[in-house]
């Protein structure tokens, strides 16, 4: 029990600092700068990674398999995209934007989840 709540505690600061680094390098991706705003933000998200993701990996298995891997970048903007509507404290303009800090949020959580199995 303790090891699962670690490893969402540490999920959490690892999307905060993802999502702290899109906002400060990616251009259209804004973010509310208050701490605690940040923190809620990064634990809705990491929920929605958690919890919707895999169902809808499930869901969408064969188009993932047919495109190799390649369909998670367009699940994952998706995650990133319901996070969007639903906060008020993100706005990410435009596509390019959002699939540029799906790419960073991606091989954040691929590093963190590679070092958890070490």
């Amino acid at each position: 029990m303790f090891r699962l709540i670690a490893r969402a505690i540490i999920a959490v600061v690892v999307n905060a600092l993802g999502l702290l680094a899109a906002s400060y390098y990616i251009k259209g991706f804004n973010l509310n700068n208050d701490f605690r705003e940040i923190l809620v933000l990064a634990a809705v998200f990491t929920a929605i990674y958690f919890i919707l993701r895999p169902i809808v990996k499930m869901i969408l298995g064969p188009f993932l398999v047919l495109t190799l891997g390649l369909g998670l970048i367009v699940v994952n903007a998706a995650m990133l995209y319901l996070l969007d509507l639903a906060s008020k404290n993100l706005m990410i303009d435009g596509v390019g934007a959002l699939l540029e800090a799906t790419l960073l949020l991606s091989v954040l959580n691929f590093v963190l989840h590679y070092a958890e199995k070490e």
